[in-house]
């Protein structure tokens, strides 16, 4: 190598070292590494040797009711767009998580362990594997398939096919976000043999399902063909490909009018299920298409109703469909597809206000005594409520389809990426949903962050989420995240934020952003370098603290400092009240503390004699509040 090039690249790599020491946030060495090749930058764009692998899948699967039993053979070219020459690849078996012995995050009903994933076929390039071969070609590991020595290696920009028949029994009784309802309904997740992540930060992604934490995937393409038996409808992931061949006439009409009405329309009716909704066959086979995507669900039943409408989501008209499918019996689910109608609305146009990007939603009521929400693209399988909670859980798992789903979010290691923003999402939003008679979730997750934030069990958000079970987990991915991108909005200001949350999207959308990729992307849209957030509220221990540290009254003004005990940033909201009752509000936003400082002085002019000084706690966290309030002795 020639001097001059050795003295360059010592130079080069010199510059980068510094920049990322320069970024004031600790960046874990084997992260560097990848700003090192190329792959991601300090201006938070991916980098110029930025790539994600994906994959082509053909799936044909039956579904038999009697036995709970999905029988399935897929086909599959995955394309390896990374520099390196694969030798291995890993197939995720998710419910693998039901067999006996299993490592899990939830306990199980004992009637509804199995084997686990059963596999029959499993060809490579045309060639078998032995799953059962001594010298250990293939390995199950907890919920991975591991392909140790394939027969040749995967190279650099080529692509290998893959075919396999497997099968699954869909449980019963511990119906952990999927499941068999009842005989004649079922929502199927988490089912077919899917290629695991291959990324630029540990290449094969290998860590198990537990049942917590879930999705990390690559943006994939899905052409699927489900059989059921006859009277069966099938929703999912994706788009009808021959909905005339399966369904009567008159519903499919109504099922087209929904793509482009206003009002809701009763594609199935109580009285259409009386009298069957398919054509007669003995058994159907319901063809869908799902590109872009990342995962896809489903859902059969013989005994749901339907509701669709629609709503524009851009400039240029797009519609996207929102539905809903429910038993007769589910009263509250009667106004869901208007609430997925108001949800896809809001984040298209407010927050996020990127346009909904997927053309349908569906909303399965899965539980219907209860139970939460789960997401996959394009569908939910959400339980009953009340009817703000209905709306909020609606909104809250659509929501999920721009966090996680279109942005590649690695939610196993950083669940605060994506649970978080479906929760401000939230929060943001429900009141255009529903009339939640004047209910703020964001003070409800401020209490809980003032409550919780700096205990022992509260480690740091950039702490991968797959280590962290302990019992506040759920209190990093979802308040706490939420409360952070709250008061993260408070110090940029709604414009500013607004505008480094859709570039963070624009560049991210459908690859694997870190959270260095987010911090990166708004420090380089908003110009400033927001480490004085980062690290407190995502990377160190911290609390959130402020006291009334002194209050100083002459007769031409009134002095109050503000002291920041707690190393996490948070608005300064002031109630002062003064001798003849009179009360007035001073409110100081987040960035109050950008500079490092660790008091903050506000000056009230006039007479008026000061006689109490109070810290509010409704818009901003604090964790002991022993030290907010001043009241002047007589």
């Amino acid at each position: 190598m020639k001097k001059t090039t050795l003295i360059l690249m010592t130079v080069f790599l010199f510059a980068i070292t510094m920049f990322a020491q320069n970024q004031n946030i600790f960046i874990p060495r084997d992260i560097v590494k990848a700003y090192e090749k190329g792959t991601r930058s300090y201006d938070g764009k991916p980098g110029q040797n930025y790539w994600t692998n994906h994959s082509d899948y053909k799936i044909k699967a039956e579904l038999f009711p009697e036995t709970r039993e999905v029988k399935g053979s897929e086909e599959i070219i995955y394309y390896n767009e990374s520099p390196d020459s694969l030798r291995r690849i890993v197939f995720r078996l998710y419910q693998d998580i039901m067999k006996k012995g299993s490592a899990r995050d939830f306990s199980v009903s004992p009637a509804d362990l199995t084997d686990g994933v059963k596999i029959d076929t499993l060809i490579i390039n045309g060639k078998g594997i032995n799953l059962k071969s001594k010298d250990r070609i293939a390995v199950r590991q907890g919920t991975n398939l591991i392909v140790r020595k394939l027969p040749e290696a995967i190279a650099p920009k080529s692509s290998v096919k893959i075919e396999a028949k497997w099968s699954v029994v869909i449980p019963r009784e511990t119906r952990l976000r999927m499941g068999a309802y009842s005989d004649s309904t079922f929502y199927i997740a988490y089912w077919y043999p899917q290629i695991s992540v291959y990324d630029d930060i540990e290449g094969w992604d290998i860590n198990d399902y537990g049942g917590a934490v879930e999705f990390y995937n690559d943006k994939n393409n899905f052409e699927l063909e489900y059989t059921v038996p006859a009277n069966f409808v099938v929703w999912g992931s994706g788009l009808y490909k021959n909905i005339e061949e399966v369904l009567k006439p008159e519903i499919v009409a109504r099922y087209k009018k929904a793509w482009t009405a206003e009002e809701i329309i009763k594609v199935i009716t109580k009285e259409d299920l009386k009298n069957g909704v398919t054509l007669g066959k003995e058994k159907n086979v319901w063809k869908l298409k799902a590109d872009g995507v990342p995962d896809i669900s489903w859902a059969a039943s013989s005994c749901y109703v339907w509701d669709a409408t629609s709503v524009e989501v851009d400039d240029n008209g797009r519609r996207v469909l929102t539905d809903a499918v429910y038993p007769p019996k589910s009263k509250s689910y009667e106004e869901v597809a208007l609430f997925a109608k108001l949800t896809v609305q809001q984040l298209s146009k407010d927050l996020p206000g990127e346009p909904f990007p997927y053309p349908k939603i569906t909303t399965f009521n899965g539980e219907t005594e209860g139970g939460g929400g789960m997401e996959m693209p394009m569908m939910c399988n959400n339980g009953i409520g009340s009817r703000p909670s209905q709306a909020g859980v609606t909104l809250h798992e659509i929501a999920h389809d721009y966090f996680p789903f279109y942005m590649g979010i690695n939610e196993r290691k950083y669940a605060w990426m994506d649970e978080g923003w479906a929760t401000f999402f939230t929060s943001a939003n429900i009141n255009n949903v529903v009339d939640a008679n004047g209910f703020d979730s964001f003070e409800g997750n401020i209490r809980i962050v003032s409550s919780l934030m700096g205990s022992e069990n509260d480690i740091p958000s950039i702490a991968p989420s797959i280590s962290a079970r302990g019992q506040l987990s759920g209190f990093t991915a979802y308040p706490k995240a939420s409360t952070s991108y709250y008061f993260l909005k408070d110090a940029l200001g709604d414009e500013l934020f607004k505008k480094a949350l859709l570039e963070y999207i624009k560049r991210w959308n459908g690859k694997h952003p870190l959270p260095y990729d987010f911090f990166f992307t708004f420090n380089d849209v908003v110009k400033q370098d927001l480490s004085w957030f980062w690290n407190p509220w995502y990377i160190e221990h911290s609390i959130p603290d402020l006291a009334v540290k002194s209050v100083k009254q002459t007769k031409e003004k009134t002095e109050i400092v503000i002291e920041k005990i707690g190393a996490a940033p948070v608005p300064i909201d002031l109630e002062i009240t003064y001798a003849d009752d009179t009360k007035e509000n001073v409110y100081k936003n987040t960035s109050s503390w950008k500079d490092g400082n660790k008091e903050y002085k506000i000056e009230l002019t006039g007479k008026k004699e000061v006689r109490k000084v109070e810290l509010l706690t409704k818009k901003s966290a604090d964790a002991e509040a022993k030290n907010n309030i001043w009241e002047k002795k007589n």
